[in-house]
């Protein structure tokens, strides 16, 4: 039986997975490709044009009062993984790092309180992306029915898993659906 233990990041738990849907990763008037792009792009010059605060918008947003921060980018080191660009930087300015430990370090997740090690594991094994494994560990009931009816990733049909992705886009982009 699982148990609630949180040893594996939810923000990065492998299998080309990760998350940054709270820094506003998904909060983009375009598709995952062109986000894709735009992340790819700040990777090299995170630090280089200065630094931003975190609720400062660089393009059009689905929500407009939700969080786009111009910082999550694509980790240079892993490709395809998202990730924070300035976290970890020593100089960024006292407002941004007022800002990570006001409202980074207190953000409340729901895939960190509800869901095993295991439920997130077959999450990433199942997506093995940035952009629909977020939306899957976001959508708690997803994964606990998913995880209820199949022993492995491996096992979900793939008519399955592509209903499942345009369902998690649209419960996504249906404020209702939050």
């Amino acid at each position: 039986m699982d148990r609630y233990d949180n040893r594996v990041n939810r923000c990065r738990p492998g299998f080309g997975a990760s998350c940054a849907l709270c820094c506003g990763s998904h909060n983009y008037a375009m598709g995952p490709e062109e986000i894709e792009e735009l992340f790819v792009s700040r990777s090299g010059e995170a630090t280089r044009n200065g630094h931003l605060h975190p609720e400062d918008s660089t393009a059009e947003k689905l929500f407009h009062d939700a969080m786009q921060c111009p910082h999550v980018g694509m980790d240079p080191a892993e490709p395809g993984i998202v990730c924070c660009l300035i976290y970890d930087d020593p100089d960024r300015v006292e407002a941004v790092g007022t800002f990570f430990d006001g409202t980074c370090r207190t953000f409340y997740c729901p895939a960190w309180h509800e869901l095993t090690d295991r439920q997130v594991l077959f999450a990433a094994r199942l997506m093995r992306d940035w952009y629909y494994y977020s939306l899957l560990i976001n959508h708690i009931g997803a994964v606990h029915d998913l995880c209820a009816k199949y022993d492995e990733p491996e096992d979900v049909p793939g008519d399955e898993l592509s209903a499942l992705r345009d369902e998690l886009v649209s419960v996504f982009i249906d404020e209702d659906g939050k």
